[in-house]
């Protein structure tokens, strides 16, 4: 459990702390819508594939690790105040590629050796 703690940190950021930092620099509104949806779009589903990747890449497949970064996505409910099924099967989407391509890689390190 310990070794998910800084994964599932960095989801955190971009699921919840990214917004409250948006909110709190003084910028223009444009800008900040921009970066929100940028967020949503881009920067969110981008990170839970580079965490998967580099999770699974170190430890191996992890059931427990999809589980906690899946429960994760409900924290967009607190920023949106609203839940939206798409977005959550496009991060788990994203969650499972990442997954993937980490496994192979950590079976070819294995391999490897």
């Amino acid at each position: 459990m310990k070794r998910d703690i800084p994964f599932l940190a960095v989801l955190l950021f971009f699921y919840l702390l990214f917004y409250g930092i948006v909110q709190m620099i003084p910028m223009d509104e444009l800008l900040r819508k921009g970066l929100v949806v940028n967020n949503v779009l881009i920067y969110s589903p981008l990170a839970t594939f580079l965490v998967a990747v580099v999770y699974a890449g170190l430890y191996g497949f992890s059931c427990r690790f999809l589980l906690l970064a899946t429960l994760m996505f409900f924290v967009t409910i607190l920023t949106f105040e609203e839940w939206i099924l798409l977005y959550h099967a496009a991060y788990f989407i994203c969650l499972l590629l990442g997954t993937l391509l980490g496994y192979g890689i950590f079976c070819w390190r294995k391999t490897s050796k």
